[in-house]
């Protein structure tokens, strides 16, 4: 594995749609600044992007587990953000030799990292397709705690949430869309 940064011990994964609601992404963002502990994910538009960012304004490491090679960031404007993960004390990482671009394995394989490195996977939003879906499949499969947020009533018929409802029908931990209760629930 490539490496720029220091990789945590642990930490919580939070994944989810590119293109979430925006209720959600400020879900995303603040659970990952109030847990105080390592946050995991992808660096990808949307809930990833969210959840390092939230991390970093807690003073929090985070960790991106990346489906490219350095030097290939994709998205490209996401470079300056894999240096703020890094000057903050947590990592970028890959399995790819540097220029390597993205693919869709590539970034399965990324997101098999993502639940191998965390204590646990939190499914912020996602549809059915989603490539957050792949991580949720894989803490399955490494019996890692699962929780998917429930959607906030209104939006629980919207196509953005399906994979959640899905993922808490094979088992996932169903996590209130509430701050607090949330916090309280990933920290015990």
């Amino acid at each position: 594995m490539y490496v720029r940064g220091s990789l945590p011990k642990r930490g919580i994964a939070i994944v989810g749609s590119r293109t979430p609601p925006a209720e959600a992404e400020a879900f995303a963002y603040e659970l990952a600044r109030q847990l105080g502990e390592p946050i995991v994910s992808g660096l990808a538009p949307g809930i990833d992007v969210a959840a390092h960012r939230g991390a970093l304004s807690a003073g929090a490491p985070t960790v991106a587990f990346v489906g490219y090679g350095f030097g290939a960031t994709d998205p490209p404007e996401h470079v300056e953000l894999e240096s703020a993960i890094v000057a903050g004390g947590g990592a970028v990482a890959t399995l790819l030799a540097a220029g390597t671009p993205a693919s869709p394995e590539s970034s399965i394989e990324r997101d098999r990292l993502q639940a191998e490195h965390a204590r646990a996977v939190v499914l912020i939003c996602s549809e059915i397709g989603g490539g957050a879906m792949h991580t949720m499949r894989f803490a399955k499969e490494l019996v890692k705690p699962r929780f998917a947020v429930m959607p906030p009533e209104e939006m629980k018929l919207q196509p953005g949430w399906a994979g959640n409802i899905a993922c808490i029908a094979e088992g996932a931990t169903p996590l209130p869309f509430d701050l607090k209760v949330a916090v309280d629930l990933l920290r015990s």
